[in-house]
């Protein structure tokens, strides 16, 4: 057959542990239950990282963590190394459509794909009127003020600069615009304007931070826990839960979360149709997964003094288990895999299709590693006198794999360690960790030159990863 099309969708920051066909009992994701009768189901997979950079970076290189070493917001990625620029040197169109800014924005990994539908947040309350981008500088409440009531609509002006502070949802981050639905959209008028074999990645946030789903999808959350969840809102969570916010609170947000969930299932879902009535989803290679989890409170695997907030640290299931379902091209029979496999397998699946052969997502060695380096000493981001910090430091790494017949996870940080036997509720922890099995694992990961430092991201991209939630 010809090239298969590529298609890569990422529902951000969505756990294997809330989703309905591993095993939760409310069904957040009927889309992608349906869609995995006809395809691979791997109930085992691992995201490279916990955030959404360096799980990209691994996903779109096939480097693990530790190789690449793409982890901070502004890293960047050194040409020549990504399959979208691979498939491009061959006759690919390749498209990236997101309202990711860390993916599209404040790293450099769009700038491999020939066409980028990013972020819309750019859009003021009211466009006539001036915004904050308008005054030179980093300006203050103060200068910000005076130069509002200096302009044409003074008022209007005043609403704009409030609106991008308080982080509401008609300021920097509109879950209104910003939808899943959006990008699908835009993905399926490019698909339509070219010829030839097409390459797409859809990453698609409604399940990321502020847990705000449109109404039609409001069906486990409410008023009351949306009310609470807005007073949250307007900058880190970790700022407000390890501050004076009870995490009952945040807990309880995990029902807003499902209702997200649901939300991005239904794009997913929206996309697939399309896909089929147009007659090309059987020449497509789909691919659909998650960068990372979430955390709404668990302690954490390793260190019960730490809690987890959305995906700031850790490296338990919460946030390392994600759900990964694969369809090849020309085929509609359904397989589950239990064996441990990693989303750094992304570009040898690619190249497998291709070659007329099975994708496949489990490592060779067998082991399935996920790592993490933040947060890093000395944690001035972290809102906690500087001796209470250390619990939170990096590097975390964990590795899932077999051991006599059974898929175990050793995860160590520092001095800590444990094994675990993962499932959609864990198990209770087994203290025979092999700590050299997973330093023997990470050791043999040196770091490949891929990456540099890039530049902190600043300005407009800097407030709108302030009002995703991120520390920056």
């Amino acid at each position: 057959m010809a090239d298969p099309n590529v298609l890569l969708v990422v529902l951000d920051s969505v756990r294997a542990r809330n989703v309905s066909h591993l095993g939760y009992p409310r069904e957040t994701t009927p889309r992608l239950d349906e869609f995995a009768d006809g395809a691979t189901t791997y109930t085992n997979a691992r995201a490279p990282g916990i955030h959404s950079v360096s799980s990209h970076a691994s996903l779109f290189t096939g480097y693990h963590v530790a190789e690449h070493r793409v982890t901070s917001h502004g890293s960047e990625l050194r040409p020549g190394h990504t399959v979208w620029e691979t498939l491009s040197a061959e006759g690919y169109r390749t498209g990236l459509f997101t309202p990711n800014a860390i993916v599209a924005e404040s790293s450099n990994l769009a700038s491999f794909f020939d066409h980028v539908a990013g972020p819309k947040r750019d859009e003021l309350v009211f466009p006539d009127a001036l915004g904050p981008e308008a005054v030179p500088g980093d300006p203050g409440y103060v200068a910000y003020l005076r130069a509002c009531l200096g302009s044409d609509a003074p008022l209007r002006s005043v609403i704009n600069g409030v609106s991008r502070e308080i982080g509401t949802t008609s300021g920097v981050y509109d879950p209104r615009i910003e939808h899943g639905g959006e990008y699908v959209s835009e993905f399926s008028e490019w698909r339509q304007r070219g010829e030839g074999p097409w390459a797409a990645c859809l990453n698609l946030m409604d399940a990321h931070y502020p847990y705000l789903p449109l109404d039609e999808f409001d069906r486990w959350g409410g008023a009351t826990l949306r009310d609470l969840h807005r007073e949250a809102m307007g900058g880190p969570l970790t700022t407000r839960y390890l501050g004076d916010r009870p995490f009952w609170e945040l807990a309880a947000s995990e029902s807003l979360y499902d209702d997200c969930v649901r939300q991005a299932d239904a794009y997913l879902g929206r996309l697939l149709d399309e896909l089929a009535d147009a007659g090309v989803l059987d020449d497509t290679l789909v691919v659909v997964t998650s960068d990372h989890g979430e955390g709404f409170g668990e302690y954490s695997v390793l260190n019960d003094s730490v809690q987890l907030i959305d995906h700031s640290w850790g490296i338990g299931d919460e946030l390392a288990h994600v759900p990964l379902v694969v369809k090849p091209p020309g085929r509609s029979r359904d397989e589950v895999v239990h064996t441990p496999a990693t989303l750094t397998r992304f570009p040898t699946a690619v190249a497998a299709a291709r070659a007329g052969e099975n994708p496949d997502f489990v490592p060779p060695s067998g082991d399935a590693i996920t790592t993490s380096y933040r947060v890093e000493e000395p944690g001035d981001e972290l809102p906690l006198p500087a001796v209470e910090r250390e619990p939170y430091f990096g590097p975390w790494h964990a590795v899932c794999h077999e051991q006599d017949d059974h898929v175990v996870v050793d995860a160590i940080r520092r001095n800590d360690g444990i094994r675990y036997e993962p499932s959609p509720r864990r198990t209770p922890p087994d203290t025979g960790i092999n700590r050299t099995y997973v330093d023997d694992v990470v050791d043999e990961l040196s770091p490949v030159g891929v990456a540099t430092d890039g530049n902190e991201p600043q300005g407009t991209v800097e407030r709108r990863l302030h009002e995703l939630g991120y520390m920056t």
